[in-house]
């Protein structure tokens, strides 16, 4: 019996290893690719299904045992053959949606079928060890509900994960030689084999598709790796532990996907879109933007899930003191995690600041800029000072400027873009600011009319924009510092 799990690993990853390169030359042959561009990180078109091969494997390994007669499933055997059929019925939906797309509605409403499949054959969660009230049976409905959010769960945050390569699949492995680990010793043998398969599977296909990846796993992989550890939880048997450590083990093991999907599904929330919309926003994305390579951010989250791992063995195995001191080594692990994507958030959000500052107005404000505080440096009179002030403007990409002194209503100065200023007054944001035109003047108004998206401008818009206005009073006052009796006095005229 104990046999059994070396052969379905030894079997599995053979297959594997034989079969990717076959899959990944159909893959591209049917179009079945991931060209680069928008969330996708990789720089080459790669090839998809690679799934398929790992399923192969499992199922390889599963029917190589069975037939030698090294696995007798007894009383397990039609709930693992229901369980077998959800699983080879999610990996059938992954590869459609790696082929041609499916949404992710049609996705959820599969991963629902393939886990009722599970529960009608009774791989379920049936029953639970609850403290102070002992062995507790399930009612129906609550059973298929815990069952059905238990795989679907299992299933999105692996799907989840898969944005580097090797990422889901080296959390996967790790989970699957956990679960076998705890599994062999708690005499849970069917569990243990389909454990074992699955790692040697992943192994096999790993040799292509750590970075730099020649094929990815897609969907047919993601979706039928996060089944398969789930389901093979729910296949209990005879074991030795307790129906909440069993389910703990995996849940510890994959704490680290787990915890993205959370942060995953608050942050869609709080940001009010749809949990199924992708975004960039996922741990591994978080590293990149930090500027850490590609291999060294999988080798990151690897070393993070092999701590998790061994708090779930510890788990599973220690008693007493043990047992807590392992929850608390697994619960740091997560804080440790959240935090760190805290401050990957807090990161980003500066990288977003700096990237307002290079485009958009504030972009053309900030490249014209240093061409205006040149030029007017060495203008001569006002004429040429309101001269490169336009040029500023145009070039920035501005809509319409004005200069009123205090004690007039007519503007001084005026300037408009070749567009139709009064249809633009709903996408157009005005800012004042105050303007000195000669020494010892009150400060006039130069007011700046700016295309905007909003209400507000952003801050820095408004901080390059003072600059601009600054250093145009800097040039008015220079140029009119020797003669301003004159100007007093065209003033008080007006008046």
């Amino acid at each position: 019996m104990m046999f059994a799990p070396v052969v379905a690993a030894s079997t599995a990853l053979v297959v594997a290893l034989a079969l990717t390169p076959a899959v990944r030359r159909v893959a591209r042959a049917i179009g079945a690719v991931d060209t680069p561009g928008g969330r996708r990180i990789h720089g080459r078109t790669t090839a998809r299904l690679g799934g398929i091969a790992i399923v192969a494997g499992y199922l390889t390994a599963f029917s190589v045992v069975r037939a030698t007669g090294l696995m007798p499933l007894g009383v397990l055997e039609t709930p693992t053959l229901a369980f077998l059929g959800g699983a080879v019925l999610i990996a059938l939906v992954g590869a459609l949606d790696d082929i041609r797309g499916i949404g992710a509605k049609a996705k959820l409403a599969a991963q629902v079928a393939a886990a009722t499949v599970a529960w009608v054959g009774g791989a379920r969660l049936s029953t639970l060890d609850v403290p102070m009230l002992g062995h507790v049976v399930l009612p129906a409905l609550v059973s298929y509900c815990g069952t059905v959010f238990w795989l679907i769960a299992f299933v999105n945050a692996v799907n989840l994960i898969d944005g580097l390569d090797g990422l889901a699949g080296g959390l996967a492995f790790f989970a699957a030689v956990t679960n076998t680990i705890v599994a062999v010793i708690t005499e849970n043998h069917v569990a243990a084999t389909l454990n074992a398969a699955l790692g040697g599977a992943v192994v096999g296909f790993l040799v292509y598709n750590f970075n730099p990846a020649t094929i990815f796993m897609g969907d047919t992989g993601s979706m039928f790796l996060g089944f398969a550890l789930g389901g093979a939880t729910l296949l209990t048997g005879r074991q030795k532990e307790s129906t909440i450590v069993s389910l703990l083990v995996p849940v510890i093991a994959l704490g680290l996907p787990v915890t993205d999907t959370i942060f995953a599904m608050v942050r869609r929330a709080v940001a009010r879109r749809s949990i199924f919309a992708a975004d960039r926003g996922h741990i591994h994305h978080r590293l990149l933007d930090l500027g850490v390579t590609h291999r060294r951010a999988v080798l990151i989250l690897y070393g993070c899930t092999i701590l998790l791992c061994a708090s779930a063995i510890a788990v599973a195995l220690g008693k007493d003191w043990a047992v807590g001191a392992a929850l608390i080594g697994a619960l740091i692990t997560l804080l440790g995690i959240a935090r760190f994507a805290g401050y990957f958030q807090m990161q980003l959000l500066r990288n977003t600041s700096r990237a307002e500052l290079l485009s958009g107005a504030a972009g053309d404000i900030r490249r014209e800029l240093p061409d205006l505080i040149v030029t007017l440096h060495s203008v001569g009179n006002s004429a040429a000072a309101w001269g490169r002030l336009e040029h500023f403007l145009a070039s920035s990409k501005m809509v319409h400027a004005q200069y009123c002194a205090c004690a007039e209503d007519k503007p001084l100065w005026q300037w408009a873009a070749d567009e139709n200023v009064d249809s633009m007054t709903s996408g157009v944001s005005i800012l004042d600011f105050p303007v000195r035109s000669f020494p010892g003047a009150l400060p006039g108004t130069l007011r700046l009319g700016v295309r905007s998206d909003s209400d507000k401008v952003v801050p820095q818009t408004q901080a390059l924009l003072q600059i601009a206005a600054d250093v145009t009073e800097l040039a008015l006052v220079r140029v009119n510092a020797d003669r301003p009796s004159s100007l007093v006095r065209r003033v008080e005229a007006s008046v």
